[in-house]
């Protein structure tokens, strides 16, 4: 785990308030902070630690922000969805639960997380606020940001070779983008999976996996990370890579070569959630953190920081961010894709070997 070497302390611009609950589990005072609150916050939680697992490293200017208004550390591990979810799964059988919080990954991992009794729930009222489609009815998990499948082209490269600029899903089939075509693997990649999954619910069972089939044929090898196809065609080792992004630009911002392709017959798309985990031994300031990032407050940072949409309709969308009224997205039913995770990357796995690769 990274090492924090700053200690924030509490700005103090918050104040305790009396509240009606009457519940065994909930303090009879709430806390209430700019533009957040929460029952369960108490000064004397200042210099407590908690550990976050999470698949990106751009977490971190949110969790400082919280920081600083609680007093609460965060530290926090990067790894691939299914990596975490192993981890979580070793931890539990172990009985010794390093973790904390799980912030950022697919919604259908967390899913698949709460099947196997690996979270913890917890219905936080900064989370009543939120669609239906952005949290699970029980409480298990929270969606915070949302996160668009896309492509990443380079210009150059398919003008050299006269190939038409992809728009749908078929188009990555044309013959001279075999090899050329990059992809996670959808094992260890939330991106990944949730395009094998969008295939099936789209283009039906069969359908499905005669497209995934071809896909896989286009495809030389699948990278471990979902990072890892942008990469390969800002650097001019592919041409088209399967991508996910906040909505954001800053790619094609930052490399004049390259642009961001959503498919016009409809892309996979997803929440980006925060749950607690199960056996945490922090759990009140666990559920802060859960209050925190699910309120205004939270949700603008992460707008701020993350330069995304949330999942809050009463945050303004940051400037730059993609309209995703504009996108088409595929319904998706994140409870059966986490239900037949085993199932579904058992037969891409035949497929794969069959392709040699």
């Amino acid at each position: 785990m990274l090492s924090l070497v700053l200690v924030f302390s509490l700005a103090g611009c918050g104040a305790k308030t009396d509240t009606n609950k009457d519940n065994g589990d909930v303090k009879s005072t709430a806390y209430v902070g700019q533009d957040w609150s929460s029952e369960y916050y108490d000064e004397s939680m200042k210099g407590t630690t908690l550990n976050l697992y999470g698949v990106t490293d751009n977490v971190r200017p949110i969790v400082d922000v919280f920081q600083e208004d609680t007093g609460i550390k965060v530290e926090h591990l990067t790894m691939q969805n299914g990596e975490i979810l192993q981890r979580l799964e070793n931890e539990g059988k172990s009985g010794v639960s390093i973790a904390d919080l799980w912030f950022t990954g697919g919604a259908d991992t967390f899913i698949n997380a709460s099947q196997k009794d690996l979270l913890l729930p917890y219905k936080s009222p900064s989370g009543e606020v939120l669609d239906a489609a952005m949290k699970d009815a029980d409480g298990y998990w929270h969606g915070t940001s949302l996160t668009l499948v896309n492509w990443v082209v380079n210009k150059d490269l398919i003008a050299q070779k006269g190939l038409k600029m992809p728009e749908t899903w078929d188009d990555l089939l044309q013959s001279g983008l075999k090899g050329e075509v990059s992809m996670p693997n959808p094992a260890s990649s939330g991106t990944a999976y949730n395009v094998v999954t969008a295939m099936l619910e789209v283009k039906g069972e069969d359908g499905g996996w005669k497209y995934l089939d071809e896909l896989i044929d286009q495809v030389p090898f699948f990278t471990p990370r979902g990072s890892d196809p942008a990469n390969l065609v800002v650097q001019g080792e592919a041409i088209v890579g399967i991508n996910a992004s906040n909505g954001d630009r800053d790619l094609e911002a930052n490399n004049p070569h390259v642009a961001l392709v959503y498919p016009t017959d409809g892309t996979g798309w997803w929440p980006q959630p925060v749950a607690i985990v199960k056996g945490t031994k922090n759990e009140d300031a666990a559920k802060v953190f859960i209050d925190w990032i699910l309120s205004k407050r939270g949700m603008e940072t992460i707008a701020k920081e993350r330069n995304a949409a949330v999942a809050r309709t009463d945050v303004e969308r940051p400037e730059g961010i993609i309209d995703i009224n504009t996108v088409k997205l595929f319904a998706t039913d994140f409870k059966a894709n986490a239900e037949n995770r085993d199932i579904i990357l058992a037969k891409w796995s035949e497929y794969v070997t069959a392709a040699g690769k």
